[in-house]
This record gives C-alpha cells, structure tokens and sequence, in this order.
C-alpha cells in the first residue's frame, strides 16, 4: 500500500461529552524534547469560539470534557485504534496547553501519554518542514489534510483540499495575531489540520530558481477555520507559535519579525507584567 507520509500525520477528532459526540475536527502529532504532542486548535478543546468565547455546539448548548481520536495502531498501518483523551484531570485542570497569548492565538497541544503511544504509531510532522527553503507567496497552491464534514477516506485517511494562498503569508491578517489567509473550499470538521506548501517548481530565498527539481514539501503552519462563513477564506496560524506555545514565551527574531519591547514596557503576550518578568526574562535575552 503507497500512502503519502504525511497522509499519515493528520487525525479525526471527535470532541465529546461524556459519550455524547459534538463535532468533528482534525489534529496531527509533533514530536518536541523526545515527547509527543496532539496539535489542534484551541476552539476544539473548549467548545468556545476563539474570538467571542461563545459556545459554539447549538445543539446540546454544551462542552466537550475529552476528545475521541482514531490513532494508527502500533506496528500495522491501515489499522486503527480509538481512544478518549480526557480534556481536565482529577482535579479540574486543563490537559491542554496554550500559546502564551492564550486564545488570541488558536492553538493546543496534548500531550501524549506513553500508556497511550505504547500502543500507537504517532507518525509525527516534521516541524523541520517549517524550514524548508521555499518562498511562498501569494496565488501559489497550498493543501489542508484534515476531514470536512468529519469525512475520511477509507477507514479513517484524511481528505487533501487544495486552494491557495490568499495574503502575504509574512503579513498577520490581523494586529498582532500571527496567521495569513488561504482561500480553499474547507469545511466544518478540518480545523486543526496542517498546511503544506507542495512544489516541484519554486523559488529560494537567495533568488534562485528551482525547475522540476522534484517534489519539496513545506510546513506552511495549522488551519484554524474559516474567517467568516459564507466565504472560503480560512486562516491558518503560522509555524512558529508551536514553538512558542512549547517554550512558553513570545519570540522576538527576523522569523516572527516582532519589534521587541523595552524591558519594562507590558509584556506584548498579554500578561500584565513587565516584559524584564516575562517573556523577556524567560528569553534570557536583554533588551
């Protein structure tokens, strides 16, 4: 069986609570200080719009308190294994963690515990791919791997939705908020899914050109839905704010282009403390 390795990295994901299923949503496995980690967007873990922290299931006017994911089972690609990840713990906390601007930026991470990838294979994306020497610019196609309308191809593949690149993608399409625009025709159930850049034909960041040089992949960051609904216009938060999220701290380098703050100016991540006490002091850098 040929399978595209990155058809194997997206997950479906159904937010539950207790048994009662009330969504569908995408996720996908990234490895970070040798542990795994189950990436989705924040809005699938709370139940709650991002922007206006409205719920959003208008059926059971409820909130998931775990999610249900069909993981690939240990040793045996093609076969699958669902389990329940619970949301809180025993005493009521979040399992999930957030980027250091909590919603404002829509995008969890899981931790996977080794109960549970003793039983899977996590097939991680390669946040290496984020790396790739490819320019991206807007027009050029990009592709969504996720699961519209909770939909899988076979058993449990994901579906590819290919559209385009609709804003610079060095530009935030909103102040502050690190995420451009796609145009593709997505749908409910593939928030959270990764975006890839996929060429044979591109340009390098020297100015040279690559012609039919094969096919080059690269991480273009994870979906987070559409921007409004009676458009394909959807947003897609830009690779970096994974490793944000990971080490606790905004980054200030020519990658995220942040101006950084004086070091007691309020800290940019929303805190309320000075930048010197947070994410300043967590840089180890002095500005």
């Amino acid at each position: 069986m040929r399978i595209d390795p990155l058809s194997a990295t997206s997950l479906r994901i159904v937010p539950k609570f207790n048994t009662t299923e009330l969504a569908y949503a995408t996720g996908f496995i990234v490895k970070w200080n040798l542990s795994f980690y189950l990436i989705t967007n924040w809005h699938v873990v709370t139940g709650r719009n991002a922007d206006t922290g409205e719920c959003l299931d208008k059926k059971y006017a409820t909130t998931p308190n775990q999610i249900m994911i069909r993981f690939h089972k240990k040793g045996n690609l093609g076969s699958w294994v669902l389990i329940d990840i619970p949301l809180f713990d025993g005493d009521g906390h979040k399992t999930w963690r957030e980027h250091p601007q909590g919603r404002a930026v829509d995008v969890v991470a899981i931790a996977i515990s080794p109960e549970i990838t003793s039983q899977i294979d996590p097939h991680a994306l390669d946040l290496e791919l984020a790396k790739a020497d490819m320019i991206a610019i807007p027009a050029l196609p990009i592709s969504v791997i996720g699961y519209p309308l909770g939909i899988s191809a076979g058993e449990s593949w994901p579906i590819w939705k290919t559209g385009h690149i609709a804003s610079d993608p060095d530009i935030d399409f909103q102040p502050g908020r690190p995420a451009f625009l796609i145009d593709a025709t997505t749908r409910t159930g593939m928030s959270g899914s990764p975006v890839v850049l996929r060429l044979d034909s591109y340009s390098r960041s020297d100015g040279s050109q690559v012609i039919a040089g094969g096919i080059q992949t690269k991480f273009m960051g994870v979906y987070s839905g559409r921007v409004h609904m009676d458009s394909e216009i959807g947003s897609v938060w830009r690779p970096f704010v994974l490793y944000e999220l990971f080490e606790g701290k905004l980054i200030f380098d020519e990658v995220t282009r942040r101006p950084p703050p004086r070091r007691l100016d309020d800290c940019p991540c929303g805190s309320k403390q000075r930048f010197k006490d947070c994410c300043g002091n967590l840089s180890g850098v002095a500005y």
